[in-house]
């Protein structure tokens, strides 16, 4: 089966913005929520929509395809950022106005390329890493969660994708495979690389995370059945 594009209108948002979901049919049970709910994003604010439908490679695990769904993404769209969403996201029905132009001009500033959503989320009025042990083994408190991020469409990003999937490849192979696997090779290689790091910002939990947010909300730790549940509820209040 062939990845799909939704082509979208071009209502003016002053940049170009390519959004990437990588979703086999296996998870149909939620996409066919989650998908008609970034394809409205999309259509509102005049970006595309690119629905990888395939796993890319396969000598890696089933998540390493995003990063090269990424990669190579950027060889063929001229597009000023692509913002990589997983399939078990839903955004709020109040929240389809945020634009990508309005979230990279509050957070991606003084040189930065990058915006993950952060690894953790706010409880009581305080962040709390969701992995405190890497975090306080790597005296790094705030980490990244792979499967939403905003990256510019530059020779800089191409290069942190490249070494990315080369270390998944190569020096950090032992890591690839064990959970969270492209983000232990993130965080324990790309990010150790100080011209790499600084390319880096992170959206505040609040923005995006799994619980406890306002804009899109992350699913984890469920059955597909309850992932469907949940997104379906916000998508019953959007259509």
């Amino acid at each position: 089966m062939k990845n799909s594009v939704t082509n979208t209108n071009n209502n003016s948002d002053a940049i170009k913005v390519d959004v990437l979901m990588l979703a086999t049919s296996h998870i149909d049970i939620y996409t066919q929520y989650s998908i008609p709910m970034w394809e409205k994003y999309c259509d509102l604010h005049g970006y595309q929509f690119f629905h990888y439908k395939e796993k890319i490679l396969s000598d890696m695990a089933f998540t390493w395809s995003r990063i090269q769904m990424m990669l190579d993404h950027q060889d063929k769209t001229n597009a000023d950022y692509i913002m990589m969403v997983d399939a078990d996201t839903l955004i709020y029905h109040n929240m389809y106005d945020l634009s990508v132009k309005q979230i990279i001009e509050k957070y991606m500033s003084d040189g930065k390329q990058i915006l993950f959503q952060k690894d953790g989320s706010d409880r009581m009025g305080m962040y709390f890493s969701h992995n405190f042990k890497l975090s306080y083994d790597l005296k790094r408190w705030t980490l990244p969660n792979a499967g939403f991020n905003i990256m510019a469409n530059t020779p800089e990003v191409k290069k942190f994708l490249e070494m990315w999937i080369d270390l998944g490849r190569g020096k950090l192979k032992h890591l690839a495979d064990i959970h969270p696997r492209t983000q232990n090779v993130l965080i324990r290689g790309v990010l150790q690389e100080p011209e790499m790091d600084d390319l880096v910002a992170y959206l505040p939990s609040r923005l995006v995370s799994k619980r406890n947010t306002k804009f899109v909300q992350h699913l984890s730790a469920m059955t597909k059945e309850q992932i469907a549940a949940a997104i379906k509820k916000e998508y019953d209040k959007t259509f």
